[in-house]
């Protein structure tokens, strides 16, 4: 009897586990969709002409850093606008581009932010650095359901090597990168962007 208990026990505990995995999996599905989605959006362009763009912000600046040369600076955000009984203009970020070059372009690091489309709320972040063009290219994931990381790829960040960029992530003992400060990048960056772009009520 005991046996079998001990048995019906570690299936219930299979089975949540299945489960629960099973629901990160459809988690990852839906932000895959938006993350594909989000081209969709960037095609509501009313004008043929690329500089007319609507929709879109580019913010770009350059620096001389001293002893390491010219650092580069690129952010661009896209949102749509809603129009409501409550807003004339009411605009959602979802998508946004980092990118920054140091070393005169030899160090480069992009970053990429997915919002939910609707909510603003965080979805995904893609991370990469490379040393020149033919520097090995380092590349992370990150997947988020309701302000918790549910996947990072790699499972664990480990220390860079000589040949590597640092990818400027926080992370804990484990090789697990540090929710809040990931979070607290898009935070920062729709920030940024709201200061920006403003809300007009009827």
């Amino acid at each position: 009897m005991a046996r079998k208990l001990i048995l019906i026990a570690w299936l219930a505990t299979m089975s949540l586990g299945m489960a629960a995995q099973l629901s990160v999996e459809q988690r990852i599905n839906v932000i895959h969709q938006d993350y594909a989605e989000r081209l969709n959006l960037m095609q509501n362009q009313p004008y043929d002409d690329d500089s007319d763009a609507v929709e879109r912000l580019t913010v770009t600046y350059n620096r001389m850093y001293p002893g390491t040369g010219m650092a580069r600076f690129t952010d661009t955000y896209y949102w749509s606008d809603d129009e409501n009984e409550e807003y004339m203009l009411k605009p959602t970020l979802y998508y946004v581009t980092s990118s920054y070059t140091m070393n005169s372009g030899l160090y480069r690091f992009n970053r990429e932010y997915l919002f939910d489309a609707l909510t603003e709320e965080p979805m995904f972040i893609y991370v990469t650095t490379q040393v020149g063009d033919d520097g090995k290219r380092q590349e992370y994931r990150f997947y988020f359901d309701k302000g918790k990381l549910i996947r990072q790829i790699p499972e664990k960040i480990m220390p860079v090597n000589d040949d590597e960029l640092n990818p400027e992530i926080s992370v804990d003992k484990n090789g697990r990168a540090v929710v809040s400060s990931l979070l607290g990048e898009f935070k920062k960056i729709k920030s940024r962007f709201h200061d920006i772009i403003p809300t007009y009520a009827w």
